[in-house]
């Protein structure tokens, strides 16, 4: 199993290093810049919106089907149909919802077309997700990977005729638009490939079997509604509580763009990670090695990512966008920051959700949902989008912190205490590397360059990623 993890982690995280990260930092830079902080911004808040209730969308279906799956393929055929009905159901309250929201919130009426389009991206993505959890659930890697890159791909074609050519005008409109037709493209597919693997498909509404879902999908849909909140909250609360919002929104949008891009590969080994571990759990098999891996793939990686970013912050973002000032900057320092702890909690959250702590999960999440609210409210007056960026890494470092810590408690047996203290050497020496470049005024690539040869070889050192271990994994059978 481990070998499994090692082998689609590294065909996943390669398929999407060709991809993601070009639409974030190629394209979609490119439309900020062509539009602007404020205009940007505009689209930014509005597309954070109509995520508040996302998890109408989903309802912790996804998890679920994931996680089912991978105990008991032979349930497909069962669950799909009565899935879909609830899915469908859902997605027009949730469209519903949300437009009731925005009237509630006094959004002004000419924008009302922008949140519908905007919702029902939402709904045609959330459904190619809910087809990608089934694949992902049968352990069909391979075609999960393409999946998970398709809807990126599509947009960087549709955008780059926006970009690049005068067919059509360059406005948000016109940028909605092209997210409408990959998403439509991206959700027929997968639905196309998993109804080959079923004999029949029926809208099923059935009560009895709806109540059943609804009992072991709502502490999923809880904890997914507590983190959209307190993740995406910060976003409209800027656009609220300080003049020009827009303008601090697409400047805290283009703080978060390298973060998303990182972020968007992580979030694969989580997804990669919760049918391993469900299935490691269900056959009651060892889990120390696959965490042990997990960690030296994401989280340590991530150090020298992180720390980097955040001591070469300047020379990074303003080769990102000309838009860039000191005061972007300085929201992108610390924004940068949030993506360690999201790596524990990448590995750890995944961690508790295939053992059913869901219980604990929601508990912290509403904890970090309070805290984020009421740093929002008392920072985001006070430093504008930089409060915000505090508040954002007070909060993430919470929930991995208190992730890791519990998992720790609750699976004990499990943990290898050592490669704590190896990551925790690890990042101070990172650290005081990253400093010494900085007052040397060392180039930006020969500095960046510097960091990940001495990170790379430190990992393999302090043996948070064995070759000759990677060597034999490879080798091996599947378990």
């Amino acid at each position: 199993m481990r070998k499994t993890f090692v082998l689609n982690l590294i065909l996943m995280m390669g398929v999407n290093l060709l991809i993601k990260p070009f639409w974030i930092l190629g394209i979609d830079r490119a439309v900020q810049n062509r539009l602007g902080f404020e205009a940007y911004g505009q689209y930014y808040i509005l597309f954070n919106f109509v995520l508040l209730l996302s998890v109408l969308l989903d309802f912790g279906i996804g998890s679920y089907t994931t996680s089912n799956l991978a105990k008991n393929p032979d349930a497909l055929e069962k669950q799909f149909s009565a899935l879909l009905t609830i899915k469908i159901l859902f997605s027009a309250l949730y469209i519903v919802t949300t437009l009731i929201l925005a009237y509630i919130l006094n959004y002004d009426k000419s924008i009302w077309f922008l949140i519908f389009m905007l919702s029902f991206n939402q709904v045609l993505s959330f459904f190619h997700i809910y087809f990608r959890s089934n694949v992902s659930g049968l352990q069909l890697f391979k075609i999960d990977s393409i999946f998970s890159v398709l809807d990126r791909l599509l947009m960087i074609i549709f955008c780059s005729i926006l970009l690049f050519t005068s067919i059509f005008e360059l406005n948000i409109i016109n940028f909605i638009y092209a997210q409408t037709l990959s998403y439509a493209i991206c959700a027929a597919t997968s639905f196309l490939f998993i109804s080959k693997k079923i004999n029949t498909i029926k809208l099923v509404f059935d009560k009895a079997i709806l109540w059943d879902i609804y009992k072991k999908t709502a502490p999923y849909a809880l904890l997914a509604l507590l983190m959209t909140l307190y993740t995406r909250l910060d976003n409209i609360l800027i656009g609220k509580l300080i003049p020009n919002g827009e303008y601090h929104d697409g400047v805290y949008a283009l703080g978060y763009r390298l973060l998303e891009a990182a972020n968007m590969m992580a979030a694969l080994v989580a997804m990669l990670l919760l049918p391993i571990f469900s299935k490691m759990i269900a056959e009651k098999q060892k889990l120390e090695p696959i965490i042990h891996s997990a960690l030296g793939l994401l989280v340590a990686p991530s150090f020298i990512f992180g720390i980097s970013c955040y001591f070469f912050q300047t020379e990074i973002l303003t080769m990102l966008s000309p838009n860039a000032n000191s005061y972007a900057v300085e929201v992108f320092g610390w924004v940068i920051l949030c993506f360690i702890p999201l790596c524990f909690m990448y590995i750890f959250g995944t961690l508790l959700t295939a053992n059913g702590s869901l219980k604990i999960l929601n508990i912290l999440a509403l904890i970090a949902l309070v805290t984020n609210f009421v740093l929002n409210l008392w920072l985001i007056p006070k430093y504008n989008a930089l409060g915000a960026a505090y508040a954002a890494l007070i909060t993430q470092s919470f929930i991995g912190v208190s992730n890791c810590i519990y998992s720790y408690f609750a699976l004990k047996n499990q943990f290898n205490k050592p490669i704590f203290v190896k990551l925790g050497v690890l990042f101070i020496l990172l650290t005081i590397l990253a400093f010494l470049l900085k007052q040397n005024t060392i180039p930006l690539f020969t500095s960046l360059g510097l960091m990940s040869l001495v990170g790379v070889f430190l990992i393999f050192v302090f043996k948070l990623l064995d070759i000759k271990q990677l060597s034999i994994l490879t080798k091996s059978k599947f378990n």
